[in-house]
């Protein structure tokens, strides 16, 4: 039976209708306790008659809450075309019918270009409604395909017919990291602006529900009652109608009701703006300050304040001075600082369960050396990050096996965050955690400048201490430019480079060829695919088939054995496929990472991944990233101490709180790092993120220019196919710890430079920072400095270096150094 109601009744109904209405009764709870629940439709009801005017001295009845049109309420039944005024597009690449009891939208004709279908064109002349489809995928070309629900559609007759239009797109491999999109249609383009995976793939044989909640400049997107994406619209596409469309599937749509929304939604929920130091270096290390109750945070620098918390989710200081609750903390609207709470037991984790059913706790820090509470807290409410504390660990020293045990226990803890004990606060252990993609903070008891100075040379990404002026005062100092973190380079499937800049030294991509190449010009890490043979051996590859690379035709190589394999050769080099074995045994004990690929979304490879991990020995070296949110989830599960990197193309479109927003949402869900193509990657998310503990990834940045920006902010890890890029710079500066200076003369410090491929030369300092408590100076414009009375100074060496055509710098400095003024 066909339910449609007129659209022009529905406009009528609009303009009698009063604003309101709730709305807002939950009919179901999301799994992450703080994300906004699914309200049920704001069902219409038949209004009361209006009452005759009272009586004087009689009660005035209450006016009837306005109530919500249905403007389509369709099921297809003993349907045999499409209803009255629903029309397909003249572009469609493939069909639409209606029969038994569903729409079907075939969209196989074509992987990319769409086949759609639109919803009567007077919906065009509204623009809040919701919008419930229930369908399921079928018959996928890949399972990258996808059904949408598009909506505030522009007419027929614009210039390309329907866009600009919004949709929400499900992919057949929902579990991708694009498993669903949030996006918009515009002059033959597309822009995506939210990604997001779903908890499992669309299976053909059930019934899904998609929903659209779209009121003035706000939507939500749910599968499921799942909350997907909550963004914010275009106000100059304030009305808009309303279409279902596929591209390389057939969508099955089972019925779609759209009803009047009168409810307007939240204002996008951000994270804070946190207060800074006001220094010039880049992606410096966050500070956490110890709270007592003489700390005063404003102007201090610290970006995250150090409570202890108990059961009751009172704020205690470590000697146990009462500073309130986490609710009166929260509170302000103007607070500048992020929650770093220090658990203890799980009846704390209860309670802080119970507050975020109504508090938003997704900018909050948990803080731990228990190791299963932060991993129990972090399933009690999942959007809420941790971190370890080893800052006690004083058994903890430097060797692999030590590293091991903190990227282990970090992992499990679902953490990225690990705050170390004094014993690991050095460039050389910092430096590896970092290229397994933890988040190093150091525990500091530093009281002066040239402590301090010292700790944020080892290039920490934080510091936890109860002096963050101290800290703050020695990153004021520091010129524009500085890194006290070297960015790592990683060699994007070896260094395929190219032959105009690299002759002789590149090498077909993902060969022991091209690793050795990438390794030569100091790469800190190799990005490698791997897939598995049919005979359970784990071989380098970066398609699904070995057509392109090789001389093996269109075969899948899944479907082939390993000597099979073996007997490829790559083109246009000539090697051998490699076997992740011979990677692991090529560089085993090197200070390099492999940064491995799970490309194939076979169940069995992670379970053969461990095996071959611990066949090799190498766990010290190895980390894994995907786009495939399912093969995520199995390493948390089957190699829970593997650090992994969620690969995805979210858009930064330079909102900074909803771009944290939605990174913060990705790197949740899996508890990994960030790893998006650099194109839509802006710097000013990346500062506020750090203080988060996020790290970014970038690939696949093969544009020299594009390479030396991303370097000069501070990237933590850049892909790239060109690593020898980076071979020249300076990375290291290794001076005298002592040095005189003669009141009066200008001063500059005897350097020895180490290049990112280990060379070594000398040079004099172009930068100094003089740190505060030495004699009285003059700076000039060459970073030469001169002391103007005698005394004892502390100074960091510097060195600034011009990348390429010296568009972009950056500065390096060493330890503190004490210079002796006569």
């Amino acid at each position: 039976m066909n339910k449609s109601k007129t659209v022009a009744a529905a406009v009528l109904a609009i303009s009698l209708a009063a604003c309101g209405g709730d709305g807002d009764d939950n009919t179901s709870v999301p799994a992450d306790p703080t994300t906004p629940t699914l309200p049920t439709p704001e069902i219409p009801v038949t209004p009361a008659p209006t009452p005759e005017t009272p009586a004087p001295g009689e009660p005035t009845p209450e006016t009837p809450d306005p109530v919500a049109e249905v403007y389509i309420d369709e099921s297809f039944e003993g349907l045999s075309a499409l209803p009255a005024g629903w029309t397909t597009l003249a572009a469609n690449k493939g069909t639409v019918s209606v029969r038994n009891g569903s729409l079907y939208i075939d969209g196989r004709a074509h992987s990319t270009q769409m086949t759609a279908v639109a919803l009567p064109a007077s919906l065009q002349e509204l623009g809040n409604y919701r919008i419930d489809v229930q369908f399921t995928l079928e018959s996928p070309n890949n399972t990258g395909r996808w059904g949408s629900v598009m909506y505030r559609t522009s007419s027929a007759d614009s210039a390309i017919p329907h866009e600009p239009y919004y949709q929400f797109a499900i992919r057949a491999d929902a579990t991708a990291s694009n498993g669903t999109e949030f996006a918009l249609r515009k002059g033959g383009a597309w822009t995506v602006a939210g990604t997001k995976a779903y908890s499992e793939a669309i299976d053909p044989a059930k019934v899904y529900t998609a929903t659209v909640i779209v009121h003035g400049n706000r939507v939500r997107q749910y599968l499921d009652n799942t909350l997907m994406h909550d963004m914010a619209l275009d106000a100059a596409m304030a009305k808009g109608g309303i279409g279902l469309q596929t591209a390389g599937a057939i969508m099955r749509v089972d019925s779609i009701k759209v009803t009047q929304q009168l409810t307007a939604l939240p204002d996008v929920s951000k994270v804070i703006t946190v207060q800074d130091t006001g220094t010039l270096a880049a992606m410096a290390p966050t500070l956490v300050q110890s709270m007592t109750a003489q700390t005063r945070l404003a102007g201090s620098g610290a970006s995250n304040a150090l409570f202890h918390i108990d059961a009751t989710l009172n704020l205690r200081s470590a000697n146990g001075e009462s500073l309130g609750s986490l609710a009166q903390y929260l509170a302000p609207a103007d607070r500048a600082t992020i929650p770093v709470l220090r658990i203890a037991d799980d009846a704390t984790v209860r309670a802080l369960a119970a507050f975020a059913v109504d508090n938003d706790l997704s900018d909050v820090t948990l803080l731990s050396g228990d190791i299963e509470l932060l991993a129990r807290a972090r399933t009690a409410i999942p959007a809420v990050r941790t971190a370890v504390d080893f800052s006690g660990s004083a058994f903890l020293g430097n060797t692999s096996q030590d590293i091991l045990q903190v990227v282990s226990a970090t992992n499990r803890a679902k953490a990225k965050i690990a705050v170390l004990p004094a014993t690991m606060t050095n460039r050389t252990t910092v430096a590896h955690l970092q290229r397994l993609l933890i988040t190093p903070w150091a525990s500091s008891t530093a009281t002066n400048a040239a402590a301090a100075a010292e700790v944020l040379t080892t290039g920490v990404n934080g510091v936890v201490t109860a002096h963050a002026d101290i800290y703050s005062a020695v990153l004021k100092k520091l010129p524009a430019g500085t890194l006290l973190r070297k960015p790592l380079v990683i060699g994007h499937r070896g260094m395929p480079g190219d032959r105009a800049n690299l002759t002789g030294q590149f090498a077909d991509e993902n060969t022991l060829e091209g690793a050795r190449a990438a390794a030569a010009v100091g790469a800190d890490g190799i990005e490698n695919d791997i897939y598995m043979t049919v005979d359970n051996h784990l071989v380098i590859m970066h398609d699904t088939t070995v057509e392109r690379t090789t001389d093996g035709g269109p075969r899948k190589i899944e479907e082939m054995t390993l000597a099979e394999v073996k007997a490829l050769k790559t083109r246009p080099g000539g090697y051998s496929v490699p076997t992740l074995q011979e990677f692991f045994t090529e560089f085993k004990g090197r200070n390099l990472s492999h940064i491995v690929e799970l490309k194939s979304a076979s169940a069995g490879i992670v379970p053969l991944l461990k095996q071959e991990l611990e066949q090799a020995g190498v766990k010290d070296q190895v980390v894994t990233i995907s786009f495939l949110g399912d093969q995520l989830k199995r390493m948390g599960t089957t190699l829970p101490d593997i650090s992994g990197g969620f690969l995805n193309s979210n858009l930064d479109n330079g909102d900074v709180g909803a771009g944290v927003r939605t990174i913060l949402n990705s790197t949740q869900l899996y508890s990994s790092t960030y790893n998006p193509a650099y194109q839509v990657l802006k710097q000013p998310t990346m500062e506020a993120a750090k203080h988060r503990g996020i790290t970014f990834w970038p690939w696949t940045v093969n544009n020299a220019n594009d390479f030396y920006r991303f370097y000069s902010y501070g990237t933590h890890g850049i892909t790239t196919d060109h690593a020898y890029l980076a071979k020249d710079f300076p990375v290291a500066i290794a001076t005298a710890a002592t040095a005189s200076a003669t009141a009066g003369s200008p001063f500059s410090a005897a350097l020895t430079l180490t290049t990112q491929v280990g060379a070594t030369s000398t040079a004099a300092s172009n930068q100094l920072v003089v740190l505060d408590g030495s004699p009285a100076h003059s700076v000039a414009a060459d970073g030469r400095v001169t002391f103007t009375a005698t005394g004892t100074a502390t100074v960091l060496p510097g060195y600034s270096y011009r990348m390429g055509d010296g568009t972009y710098s950056y500065t390096i400095f060493g330890k503190p150094m004490t210079v002796t003024v006569r």
